[in-house]
């Protein structure tokens, strides 16, 4: 979507001092998140043990080596992100402050014991983007998904080509824009469809851990999100299969309507359903009908996509392990179930504002969860140096063109 609509999205900073300065904040801050990774002795240790421990937590959870405080029955690690001297620093240590300087980060990930067996994640981070708006960031997003009014597949490549000219480039090294068609319809609206194809064999060249990488997870995997209203209305909807994604939306002035049907507002209580497969070692997982509920909010200073499942999916699990015990699987969906939070938040004073994201995750464990927890462990333990290092080069290199090409659309400050 970024793709298709660049000159308006970008333009969405505004002009002068604040809009650059804005958009260098938030694609800075990005860029520099992905230089290189130092990371302290506590925070390499810490990492691994939680990932490897995250469906079987009573592994980390008396390892006093993992975490920089515990209180009862809960464990706490905090750590702190900057940058410096070329190098993105990750420090795992107490008492970490809030962000003040840009890509300033504060992680904390606590662990609570409830039972024997049964185990709360909670996850939060924060990290400073700069003086840009939340409403601004918001009002990016918007003119990304409207960003096919008005235009002709013809002229939306060529406003790709002229706006995002470095985007465009960097995006190239591993996907091909195979349709960006807008189409307008009799009742004022513009349904949009774009599609993109993964090519890991392009970063080979440059990348050849990172192209295995993705060839081995990202290429076989399959997934759809669909967006809807509480009546099963479809708003968007994106899909993955064999390293096609689509894309799906209608839009009218600038805002989301139904993919059919009488066009009328997107409500801000909607609900995500999801479908997710990947391939593993010699095994295929994932699930189907995953329903989550899906709010977005927008306060004085704060913009926020808040997603809560109480419902558990149908599981898609090799035959052995679909026979073993069910109830750790609707674990954690009971109660308060599963959320994921992410958001804006302006700062206070002359303080930065922060993108934020939350995660509550409970877990009960057993013998399906501790095979699921082992697939899991792979998948990260191939995510090596060499991998992380080379997709680093790769984001970074993405997000400093897009600071390029929002320079060049927004003008001097």
């Amino acid at each position: 979507m970024l793709l298709s609509g660049c000159r308006d999205s970008f333009a969405a900073f505004g002009t002068g001092a604040h809009a650059r300065a804005s958009a260098d904040g938030l694609f800075g801050a990005l860029t520099e998140r992905h230089y290189d990774l130092l990371r302290n002795a506590k925070y390499d240790y810490a990492r691994v043990r939680i990932m490897r421990g995250a469906l079987s937590p009573s592994r980390v959870f008396d390892d006093p080596d993992a975490w920089t405080g515990s209180s009862g029955g809960a464990r706490i690690l905090e750590t702190w992100g900057y940058f410096g001297d070329g190098q993105y620093h990750m420090s795992s240590r107490t008492s970490v402050p809030a962000p003040a300087r840009l890509a300033d980060g504060r992680h904390v990930t606590t662990l609570g014991k409830l039972s024997d067996t049964e185990y709360r994640w909670d996850t939060s981070v924060d990290y400073a983007v700069g003086p840009v708006r939340p409403a601004d960031i918001a009002l990016v997003l918007s003119r990304l998904m409207a960003s096919g009014e008005g235009r002709t597949e013809h002229t939306a490549r060529a406003d790709l080509l002229s706006a995002a000219p470095r985007t465009s480039a960097a995006l190239g090294t591993a996907f091909s824009l195979d349709t960006i068609r807008p189409v307008a319809l009799a009742d004022g609206t513009t349904a949009v469809t774009l599609t993109m194809t993964v090519h890991s064999e392009a970063l080979k060249h440059r990348f050849p851990a990172f192209s295995d990488y993705v060839r081995r997870y990202v290429d076989p995997a399959r997934m759809r999100f669909l967006v809807t209203d509480r009546s099963g209305a479809p708003f968007v909807d994106i899909s993955a299969k064999e390293r096609v994604l689509t894309v799906r939306v209608r839009t009218q002035r600038g805002h989301l309507v139904p993919l059919s049907g009488a066009p009328r507002a997107m409500p801000d209580s909607l609900v995500l359903a999801a479908d997710f497969k990947m391939r593993v070692k010699l095994f295929t997982v994932g699930f189907h009908d995953l329903q989550m509920e899906f709010v977005n909010a927008a306060r004085e200073g704060e913009r926020e996509w808040v997603f809560t499942g109480r419902r558990e999916p149908q599981w898609d699990l090799p035959l052995f392990a679909g026979r073993l015990l069910r109830a750790p699987l609707r674990r954690p969906f009971a109660g308060e179930g599963v959320l994921f939070r992410i958001g804006v938040r302006a700062g206070d004073g002359n303080q930065p504002t922060v993108l934020f994201r939350q995660v509550r995750l409970f877990v009960q464990e057993s013998s399906i969860l501790n095979f699921l927890n082992s697939l899991s462990s792979t998948a990260m333990d191939d995510l090596n140096p060499a991998v992380e290092r080379e997709q680093n080069i790769w984001l970074r290199e993405l997000f400093s063109a897009m600071r390029d090409d929002a320079r060049a659309v927004i003008g001097p400050g």
